[in-house]
């Protein structure tokens, strides 16, 4: 009795001993086959820092270091967009307008649309930033007290929100180049300019905003003015819609002394020079071009007068 329960338990243990070997060796296969496909996915021959299937998908080469590479130029290395999760073909992943390495560096979301935001709340948004080169994170990106949305880049008397209200481009004081600035168009044809439009409240996109625009006397007391009972330099002084300088009352060719009224009452000489330019407003073919000293007769409205003191830089005659 004792042998046979002494091979009972002998052979109980060994079918024990058996199990756990299979047991182990079932465990150490699997093992081995997940290590396997941990390896195959993360395979990186070049140890370039990118796993090859990521490389080969994005058309790099998984047997050569191109981790320091742009293929897309946009600024991120293929590396930094493999830890990103943006793409090393698309210089702007997620379409938006803006440069995956720009977005990054100005703490913007690469995979995520956000042109339209405006995160420094200058009026401009994030897209518009990029194509001024601003910096979408500080409202006064020179430092001049002067928010980017009223900053004037090209000079043309248009703030760069306003210009991208009206379609133009604040880069270029002349975006369709016939010749005007964009602030001396007149884009609804109502014969008032764009940026006098805005000065005065109407809307430079609507010729009859309000029922009258190239008819309007903002004051109602005869003239343009600020409400003084006179007009002001540059305003509109008989509210017909467009703002003179003055009237010429003499031009001297002899001595190229030109001679006119301001609104206000006042007498003023100017020298004309060889320099001066001349040209004209709301030019016609009954005003041919260019304006020439010729066109200095008395009645005529002045559009503008610029002076470097007593000496006339750009006159514009009004056709």
């Amino acid at each position: 009795m004792k042998y046979r329960r002494a091979v009972s338990v002998a052979a109980t243990a060994a079918t024990a001993t058996f199990t756990l070997l299979s047991m182990s060796g079932a465990a150490m296969a699997a093992d081995a086959h997940a290590a396997k496909a941990r390896s195959g996915a993360s395979k990186d021959t070049d140890r370039d820092g990118m796993p090859d299937k990521w490389e080969k998908a994005n058309g790099l080469n998984p047997k050569r270091n191109d981790a320091r590479g742009d293929k897309d130029r946009d600024g991120l290395s293929n590396k930094a967009e493999y830890k990103l999760g943006t793409s090393p073909r698309r210089a702007d992943t997620d379409g938006d307008g803006m440069p995956d390495g720009w977005e990054v560096s100005n703490r913007l979301n690469p995979k995520r649309d956000d042109a339209a935001a405006d995160p420094d709340g200058d009026d401009l948004t994030n897209e518009q930033e990029y194509a001024l080169d601003y910096d979408p994170r500080d409202a006064d990106t020179d430092g001049n007290d002067v928010s980017d949305g009223d900053e004037d880049a090209d000079d043309d008397g248009l703030t760069n929100l306003e210009e991208y209200q009206l379609g133009d481009d604040p880069t270029e004081a002349d975006t369709d180049g016939n010749g005007v600035d964009d602030g001396d168009e007149d884009t609804d044809g109502d014969g008032v300019t764009d940026l006098d439009e805005l000065t005065q409240g109407s809307d430079p996109l609507d010729a009859d905003d309000d029922g009258s625009d190239g008819d309007e006397d903002a004051t109602d007391d005869g003239d343009a003015s600020d409400g003084d009972g006179s007009a002001d330099d540059g305003d509109d002084a008989d509210g017909d819609g467009t703002d003179i300088a003055g009237t010429i009352s003499d031009f001297d060719d002899a001595g190229g002394v030109l001679t006119y009224d301001t609104p206000e009452g006042m007498t003023v000489s100017v020298t004309v020079t060889d320099s001066t330019e001349l040209g004209w407003y709301r030019q016609s073919a009954a005003c041919p071009d260019p304006a020439t000293v010729a066109d200095l007769t008395a009645y005529r409205q002045l559009r503008k007068v610029e002076t470097d003191g007593d000496t006339a830089e750009e006159i514009t005659l009004i056709c």
